[in-house]
């Protein structure tokens, strides 16, 4: 579709209303669908399908029974267009003597046959189903006596309600100017210049002839197809939900992420909202429909729920509207966050996206299976795509730097590897600790129940600490709770935002992740002044270390936790000596200043390539 469905809308409508001043015309065996009327006997007609087919016309015309015998036959034969059902049925042009309308009546509803180039048995038994089971011998009967004026719409066009809505038409009247274009294209075929051509170049090759039977299912731009319509009518969809304004900051995302932290979708947002304004942001789900938890964006950030409305739609073709989508807001720059929508368009429209957008990539730690093998978006996608897009982007040197060795990049294209250092959050609580009322230590655990987190190591290390109370939030995403879990740990359920939780009461905090990039969670509670005793694996490193810390080997056992966390009980103003030096290290090597001129810089500001890490 090109232009703005305003103006494709006027021309419609301008077409519909010359059709509307058109004054009736008598009813012929090849006239478009009227009320009955007599039936004049057959007449040989010379079109540009050839004279073959011309024969075969005239004689199915004669083979068909004469007027007044039966009313029904007599409508049918005068809403019959004899060319337009052969062409679907050409194994009956070597059939003489065939009653075409007979034919119809026995085989119309189980094959979907069409008796006239503006009737779809399919569409409108799949609008109507309820004419499958009437008293008339055809639903097509049905239509012609009572469906017709009542509106019921019979037309091949796909989608009518919905591409009506997109268009701004009553469904009439859309109806009404589709016959009109369909008419004028089936008579330019059978007998203008457009047949003309189409018949010579038979001449010349003659498998061009073979096309002829699809002049009886002519598709009409834009309105060819259900999948097309179903594209355009998601694509109008998004756009009215985002007010019909383009966008400066597209981030595309699978679905809102767990926790309560801004993650680094949310900073991005907020960052870039001092150089554009809120509503220049958009933010489009495309894999789950989901809402951000509140205050992960500034307010007036467009937020679209693109999964909900390719809900119904094949991968293949939710994946081509979101592309179109996407050049079609024009962005600066367009983030894409663990989008499995996106990762996959991009393997049949990646070139084509990237020749015009500047799209950035990001990648986070990869996932360890069940196997020990390893997988995630950037093994897939990094050698796939990094020479097309625009940059790449990561939260952690660790991960830039595996990249850059496993894939051997150049030092020209390193600087296409951004790291975003994630901010740290001032603003977070740092309670004055507070004994629980149990007397007990308290030791927090937060994450999600999945391999990456060892909840077994967590469950053995509450075990060997029968004395120490271990609190336990997150979510089940791999089938409950845990098994066997101590009579010292506890299960505190899902929180939302960091501040939920009791943090004045917790002793010490255990991170045992096996694998990980720069965990938000570890940004945030070192803000708030808790001893933490984390892995140290990955980008860990990048937040934790043994000055401010209590980091512990990613290939220790549970023992090594045990220690670290006896250490951090053993001596509590220690402990909360070195929390504090995180935080104030943290606050100075992690500032939303520092995020803000690298998002801005790489994001805004670069056109020609990115800037080094």
């Amino acid at each position: 579709m090109t232009g703005s469905p305003r103006s494709l809308s006027a021309r419609i409508r301008t077409k519909a209303a010359g059709l509307r001043r058109r004054l009736p015309v008598p009813a012929t065996r090849e006239a478009p669908m009227v009320s009955f009327v007599p039936v004049p006997d057959p007449v040989p007609e010379t079109t540009h399908l050839g004279p073959v087919m011309d024969e075969q016309v005239f004689r199915a015309q004669l083979a068909m029974r004469p007027p007044g015998e039966d009313a029904d036959y007599d409508l049918l034969r005068a809403n019959f267009d004899t060319r337009h059902y052969l062409l679907q049925t050409p194994e009956l042009l070597n059939q003489r003597g065939v009653d075409l309308i007979e034919h119809f009546l026995e085989h119309g509803v189980d094959r979907g046959l069409s008796p006239h180039p503006d009737f779809s048995m399919s569409n409108y038994l799949g609008r109507f189903p309820r004419r499958a089971q009437g008293r008339e011998r055809s639903p097509y009967l049905a239509w012609l006596k009572r469906g017709r004026d009542a509106g019921e719409i019979a037309d091949p066009t796909p989608r009518v309600m919905r591409m009506a809505q997109v268009l701004g038409l009553p469904p009439a009247e859309l109806v009404d100017t589709m016959a009109e274009r369909r008419r004028d294209l089936q008579d330019r075929f059978r007998t203008g210049t457009l047949g003309a051509m189409m018949a010579k170049a038979a001449e010349i090759e003659p498998l061009i002839g073979a096309a002829w039977t699809e002049v009886a299912d002519p598709k009409l731009l834009p309105l060819s197809t259900a999948p097309v319509a179903d594209q355009q009518h998601a694509l109008f969809r998004a756009h009215e939900d985002l007010g019909w304004r383009q966008a400066r900051l597209v981030l595309v995302i699978n679905r809102a992420r767990w926790g309560g932290g801004r993650r680094l979708e949310g900073h991005l947002a907020h960052a870039l909202v001092g150089d554009l304004a809120p509503d220049d942001i958009v933010v489009i789900y495309t894999d789950d429909s989901t809402t951000s938890p509140q205050g992960r964006f500034p307010d007036g950030v467009r937020e679209l729920d693109f999964a909900q409305l390719t809900a119904h739609m094949p991968k293949e073709h939710a994946q081509r509207s979101l592309v179109v989508l996407l050049r079609s807001l024009r962005a600066d720059a367009i983030v894409t966050i663990n989008s499995r929508m996106l990762y996959h368009a991009l393997r049949t429209y990646g070139r084509a996206l990237t020749a015009t957008e500047r799209v950035f990539l990001c990648f986070f730690c990869n996932e360890q299976s069940g196997l020990g093998t390893w997988e995630g978006w950037s093994l897939r996608y990094f050698y796939r795509a990094f020479d097309d897009v625009a940059g790449v982007i990561t939260d952690s040197e660790y991960l830039a730097g595996e990249l850059t060795r496993m894939y051997r990049v150049t030092d020209a294209a390193r600087s296409r590897i951004h790291v975003f250092r994630a901010p740290v959050d001032d603003s977070l609580p740092t309670p004055a600790h507070e004994p629980s009322p149990t007397g007990r230590p308290q030791v927090f655990w937060a994450g999600r129940w999945d391999r990456q987190k060892r909840v077994p190591l967590l469950l053995e290390v509450a075990g060997l600490m029968p004395d120490v109370d271990f609190r336990v939030w997150g979510e089940t995403v791999m089938g409950g709770q845990p098994p066997e879990a101590p009579a010292n740990l506890s299960i505190e359920g899902r929180y939302g935002h960091i501040t939920e939780i009791p943090l004045a009461e917790a002793d010490a905090w255990l991170y045992t992740s096996g694998w990980d990039g720069v965990p938000s969670q570890l940004l945030e509670v070192a803000m708030t002044g808790i001893p933490i005793v984390a892995t140290q694996v990955g980008g860990t490193g990048e937040v934790v270390s043994e000055a401010d810390a209590w980091p512990v080997d990613a290939e220790a056992g549970a023992a090594a936790y045990e220690r670290a966390i006896r250490e951090v009980l053993a001596d509590p103003g220690e402990a909360r000596r070195r929390a504090a030096a995180l935080r104030e290290r943290l606050l100075q090597d992690r500032t939303i200043e520092q995020f803000t001129d690298r998002a801005r810089r790489v994001l805004l500001e670069s056109r020609e390539g990115g800037e080094g890490t």
